[in-house]
């Protein structure tokens, strides 16, 4: 499902968890990331819920024995299985990604994703966050991920925004080059 199709139900649901405290929108947001998960992690469970051999009765119940067993408590619970009657319950991932965007938006806050050569200390990662943070004009939630086939410096991915500072990103664009000017 792309983002176009996620947005009107990812809004639907922060509609309807807006006036819900931070930790309980941010519980949502991680219920919807449990069962995305579940979704993905098991193909045959999935491929039944989609299926149309399957009465949506039975869709139902076995909807709502997972939900009990990932502890997914209301309003996500009564938002999956809507989702589960509209037929995009195997778009769960893009729906929960577009929500936790929004999520996010709302809080004035962006997610960035680093990867560098070798391992940052805790006073670099600071520093790093600090400076995207100013750039975005947002806080910023960053992962961090050790990536030696970058050979140095670093790659930067905000929202799908991408900066490849890194040694190996700078010899293949060198590389690109003289293959053009080569012909």
């Amino acid at each position: 499902m792309t983002r176009f199709r996620a947005l009107p139900y990812a809004k639907a649901l922060t509609a309807v968890v807006k006036d819900e405290t931070i930790e309980r929108r941010e519980r949502v947001a991680e219920e919807l990331d449990g069962g995305a998960a579940a979704l993905d992690s098991v193909p045959e469970f999935s491929k039944v819920l989609v299926s149309p051999t399957v009465s949506v009765e039975v869709k139902s119940a076995i909807l709502a024995e997972v939900l009990d067993a990932l502890e997914i408590g209301e309003p996500t619970r009564r938002f999956v299985h809507v989702v589960q009657n509209h037929h995009r319950l195997q778009h769960m991932g893009d729906i929960a990604a577009v929500f936790r965007e929004l999520l996010d938006q709302s809080l004035g806050r962006t997610r960035a994703r680093v990867e560098t050569a070798a391992a940052l200390d805790a006073g670099q990662r600071d520093l790093l966050v600090q400076a995207i943070g100013a750039v975005e004009n947002a806080s910023v939630i960053a992962d961090f991920a050790v990536k030696p086939h970058l050979l140095g410096g670093f790659r930067l991915q905000v929202g799908s925004r991408v900066f490849d500072g890194s040694l190996a990103g700078e010899l293949g664009r060198l590389s690109r080059e003289i293959e053009i000017e080569q012909g």
